[in-house]
């Protein structure tokens, strides 16, 4: 149990030394009944993600909410602290959200804060908060105590060569809900991320998108696309974790919580594979390759391959510029893309009216969201049948006469049955997000129709998945 958690445990004593495929056949997507629309209180519905429970979280700008269903769109309970999101008296309008494995809901108002909410703490509830302790110097064995309200606090938390070796607690309420209610998890505008983020403006980053990893790490990672004076801040940047209090369940678990501190710029402004430029949305898959769409020229689908073998990370391009996940010519604003378990795209294809789907080497699958039907017609096929051979006499310069012999083709037409593929747009208006669960449903925001639609693959319906008829 924990949420931006990690378990405390204080030693019993001091070191003093410091130690260092896809499925064949004919195959469509279908609309999966019920559609989850205003009757299921969606107004606005702009973003959309699926925790490892199965839970869905769809970040409502409308509703100043984040509204939480389960697979059959039933709403649990113990999630009324995402509902009528504020701070500091101020409405907030989630424009993302990603949920990790520790249960941290976080979400972004398209500033450059990221919150942070945790599941667990608020299931449980909190007893005590951390109000100072004191600090053993591993290699000299120096001690300081310190108030969790300084700077030195923090500092020592997450120095390495510092360990806490004994902590008061306090019961302070106010603390305590600070912690439970929705908070500040990153800020670009503090001074500490101001001084680490010195080649950009963290104070004025205006976060698109965000996404958590599959796994257990301690970072997230968001998409900058301020377009400022200085017209370069397009980029991908890490957040980590940096330790900030220790905390007390009322079931007992003592746990780690979590402040974000800027990690680093991933990828920046360009106009090649992965590069970026006025990106939209981000994903990351359970190898650990990061996937965003954009908006600016030239590619609006990336994939970029972390590498931390040598000293330094290095972010390379996943995909190739002949693949067809690079052509420009699929997409109309793609504000949206996901990978799923199995390492398909899926991209909200927002102006076309459609879901794209790619397999895992970039070339085009199928659509969802486009109603495609088989139209058998007949047309009219053209071909040469004879040739008509024309004997007649020119003049050339100097009234010279010449022979010659000219061939005019006789065609005919013949009937042809045929069949092609007709599509038919207009159920999904604007889509702006999707997302995969683990059963391959694809989940589909519709602001615009306030609704999130459904759809699973034609061949893989099973009883407790109907289409809508």
């Amino acid at each position: 149990m924990g949420g931006c958690v990690e378990k405390f445990v204080i030693p019993d004593t001091i070191i003093e030394e410091s130690s260092g495929g896809f499925l064949a056949g004919d195959t469509t997507y279908l609309l999966l009944n019920p559609v989850w629309d205003e009757s299921y209180d969606l107004v606005n519905p702009v973003e959309i993600s699926i925790a490892q429970d199965g839970k869905v979280f769809v970040a409502d700008s409308g509703q100043k909410s984040i509204i939480v269903f389960d697979q059959n769109g039933n709403k649990p309970s113990g999630f009324d602290g995402l509902k009528d999101l504020h701070y500091a008296s101020q409405l907030l309008s989630p424009i993302d959200v990603d949920v990790d494995q520790k249960m941290n809901v976080f979400f972004i108002d398209g500033s450059q804060r990221i919150f942070i909410w945790n599941y667990f703490w608020n299931l449980s509830g909190l007893s005590h908060i951390s109000s100072s302790g004191t600090f053993v110097h591993l290699a000299t064995g120096a001690t300081e105590d310190w108030d969790a309200s300084s700077l030195q606090w923090e500092e020592r938390l997450n120095d390495n060569e510092w360990v806490l070796a004994d902590i008061s607690f306090s019961q302070d309420q106010s603390r305590i809900d600070s912690i439970l209610n929705p908070h500040i998890f990153y800020d670009g505008q503090s001074h500490m991320n101001k001084e680490k983020d010195t080649f950009y403006l963290g104070d004025s980053s205006k976060l698109s998108a965000i996404t958590a990893p599959a796994t257990d790490e301690n970072y997230i990672y968001a998409t900058d696309h301020y377009g400022g004076f200085n017209n370069y801040q397009q980029r991908v940047m890490r957040v980590d974790f940096r330790k900030s209090d220790v905390i007390i369940t009322n079931d007992g678990d003592t746990l780690w919580a979590f402040k974000g501190i800027f990690g680093a710029t991933i990828k920046g402004q360009g106009t090649g594979g992965g590069t970026v430029n006025d990106p939209q949305s981000i994903d990351i898959d359970y190898l650990g390759n990061i996937y965003y769409s954009q908006l600016g020229d030239y590619f609006s689908i990336h994939k970029i391959i972390p590498n931390y073998s040598g000293d330094y990370a290095t972010y390379t391009s996943g995909f190739q510029p002949t693949w067809e996940i690079m052509q420009n010519s699929y997409f109309n604003n793609p504000m949206d893309v996901a990978v799923d378990r199995d390492l398909k795209i899926y991209v909200a294809n927002t102006l076309a009216q459609e879901v794209l789907i790619f397999n895992p080497n970039g070339d085009y699958f199928l659509k969802a969201g486009v109603d495609i039907s088989i139209v058998d017609t007949t047309v009219n096929m053209w071909s040469i049948v004879d040739t008509l051979a024309i004997d007649t006499t020119i003049t050339l310069n100097d009234s010279v006469t010449v022979d010659t012999v000219f061939y005019e083709a006789i065609y005919d037409s013949v009937a042809v049955d045929t069949f092609f593929k007709k599509e038919e747009k207009g159920l999904l208006l604007k889509p702006t997000a999707v997302t995969v669960d683990k059963r391959g449903v694809i989940y589909v925001c519709d602001p615009n129709s306030s609704s999130v639609f459904r759809f699973r693959l034609s061949n893989t319906l099973d009883e407790d998945l109907q289409p809508n008829e």
